[in-house]
């Protein structure tokens, strides 16, 4: 029939102007990206790389698996949003299509296309596109009715805080939550006066809108869709919803093999991709150890880089624990944007390091091991002499590499941005180990550890201490007596979230006694308080964050608390009740040495005779 169709323009103009906007600004972000890869887009175009891009898209900007893992109902929530409106989206194009025989038309006709031919049915075909039209809606509602909820009571959906949006966000939100009852409202109008529909649509337009009265609102129904839908796409571009094609094509450009820059440069290249694809979902601020503290979490410092004001403070105070960046579902390199943010604050500071040590003359000895104990070291010796006993317990040789020429391995200057003085004191340490023949690095820190492994060119294995005494135990090397004492064992943040070692200092713990479980553990396990990643937090914030872990590890009633990190060690003693020991120590303390294992031997070849 005909039928007027002005009040698609609005619609239309939103639609235009967002693909406009979006154009302008990707080849904007784009420019970046010509050093980086020059030539090399067409050649992986069309190969594996790009199938295996799609699958990633379909998986996480479509069903969202990763936020299903860490919260169900939160991942059903961005889940029924994605897909219902891509099932509408799809849906109404091959609906047309069935209908009309034609696969392209304008733009706006699958958008309103019950409004235009309400009586189309089309026999079994044509009420299967019906009723999946309305299904789409209907999960796309469940969706919307999920995320009024997460706004009025957080904790109906399993989280606890929720992020905070700007005027623009919150603009946007409240388009997009009138978007789709509005379609329901107006189809549902339109079928009460024509007949036909879905088993959601319809049946509505039956029940609620059959009276000749109801014909002066249809109109005026499908003006207001049309408005709010338009309205949506003029201020996405500007808002936290940008993230929906933008993840899409970040993750595009990660298996096309691009890379975000190292310095902050949020406004162009991958990392302008990376800002803008954060969706503000609040995954991260659960997981901050910093919760109730200043608003330096993750969510926040991305609105901050994208309207650049303030990032600065937020850059500098926050710990680098990596909690925010393994919640993220979208896999945004926090860190590394954070490391970039702080070089910039601190771009006109300068040091010297003429007081690096050169290396000695001297022949450097052979050993089977080295051992870097690191800054902290120094600190808490009970854990390096622990360390030093085990090793002579195991028959090992060692030389403690750090005990004279003490060189920092480097991360606190790179978490600082300070990546040139970061590199010259990786050149001296580098040259430091390649003076040894050795065949293993082993280190007492696990800040040391990751930097060893990731930022230094060796060609030794680099192990935490924790691990080597772990495989030294399986071997028999080291035995120990068990006791009756209950462990609660803290996961240092780089050991565990950024190391991957969760088992092992586990393994060990429950050879020395009774391992007690823990509410915040493994990958969940919140921060010490005190991390050479923060340099501008206060004491009072540290200490908070101290608390806060404090009260998960001492809820069982453990009789020690251990860790693997001396800085961790020696931040939690400073406000626990319960005695607080590295598992060096605690091994250590349980071990069956070699001479009183050949007097157990004795005595039972005596009782034997």
């Amino acid at each position: 029939m005909e039928r007027s169709a002005v009040f698609v323009i609005p619609f239309m103009a939103g639609f235009v102007f967002a693909l406009t906007v979006l154009a302008v600004r990707y080849l904007w972000w784009l420019r970046g990206l010509r050093k980086q890869a020059p030539g090399k887009l067409p050649a992986v175009l069309f190969s594996h790389k790009t199938l295996s891009a799609i699958n990633e898209i379909f998986n996480e900007a479509i069903l969202h698996r990763r936020i299903l893992k860490r919260n169900r109902r939160m991942g059903f929530m961005h889940m029924s949003l994605a897909v219902g409106w891509g099932m509408m989206i799809l849906g109404g194009k091959f609906e047309t299509w069935f209908h009309t025989g034609r696969f392209f038309h304008d733009t706006w006709y699958a958008v309103f296309f019950r409004y235009f031919e309400p009586q189309v049915v089309g026999g079994l075909a044509g009420a299967f596109w019906l009723h999946y039209m309305d299904l789409g809606l209907l999960v796309v509602l469940s969706g919307v009715t999920l995320a009024v909820i997460k706004r009025i009571k957080k904790k109906v959906l399993g989280i606890k805080n929720t992020t905070r949006h700007s005027r623009v966000n919150r603009l946007a939100l409240t388009f997009l939550w009138l978007v789709f009852p509005l379609r329901l409202l107006a189809e549902a109008v339109t079928f009460g006066q024509y007949g036909g529909g879905g088993f959601l649509t319809g049946t509505l337009g039956k029940l609620c809108f059959t009276s000749p009265m109801c014909a002066v609102v249809e109109l005026p129904l499908w003006w207001a869709y049309s408005l709010v839908l338009g309205a949506f796409f003029v201020v996405l571009p500007f808002s936290r919803y940008l993230h929906i094609p933008t993840e899409m094509v970040l993750i595009l450009l990660r298996h096309w093999g691009l890379r975000a820059s190292t310095e902050l440069k949020p406004e162009e290249g991958l990392q302008a991709f990376e800002v803008h694809a954060c969706s503000a979902c609040g995954m991260c601020l659960d997981v901050c150890p910093a919760i109730g503290q200043q608003p330096f979490q993750a969510a926040y410092f991305m609105q901050a880089i994208r309207s650049g004001k303030g990032w600065e403070k937020m850059a500098t105070d926050c710990l680098s624990c990596g909690a925010c960046e393994n919640a993220c579902p979208v896999n945004i390199g926090i860190e590394n944007m954070r490391v970039a943010a702080r070089g910039k604050v601190h771009q006109d500071y300068m040091a010297k390091h003429d007081y690096l040590p050169t290396l000695s003359t001297r022949e450097r000895r052979s050993a089977n091991i080295l051992l870097f104990t690191g800054c902290m070291g120094r600190l808490k010796p009970g854990i390096t002499e622990a360390v030093k006993q085990l090793l002579e317990e195991a028959g090992l040789s060692w030389v403690h590499l750090d005990e004279k020429d003490s060189i920092c391995c480097g991360r606190p200057m790179a978490l600082a941005g300070r990546t040139d003085q970061a590199a010259t004191m990786r050149a001296a340490n580098e040259a430091l180990i390649g003076s040894y023949r050795a065949g293993m690095l082993v280190t007492t820190c696990p800040i040391c550890l990751n930097q060893f492994r990731n930022e230094y060119k060796l060609n030794i294995p680099v192990v935490h201490h924790s691990v080597l005494l772990w495989q030294l135990m399986s071997e028999g090397r080291i035995k120990t007596e068990r006791g009756l004492e209950c462990f609660s064992y803290h996961d240092p943040c780089e050991l565990g979230r950024k190391g991957g070692h969760y088992n092992e200092p586990r393994e060990l713990l429950s050879a020395c006694g009774n391992l007690l479980p823990v509410d915040r553990e493994k990958s969940e396990s919140l921060c010490c308080g005190n991390t050479p990643g923060s340099l501008s937090l206060s004491l009072k914030d540290r200490q908070n964050i101290t608390a806060a872990t404090l009260k998960v590890l001492e809820a069982p009633h453990p009789d020690k608390i251990v860790t693997a990190c001396p800085l961790c060690q020696h931040n939690l003693s400073r406000q626990s009740k319960v005695p607080v020991k590295d598992i060096a120590e605690v091994l250590a303390g349980v071990l069956i040495s070699t001479s009183t294992q050949a007097h157990y031997s004795h005595e039972a070849e005596t009782i034997e005779a």
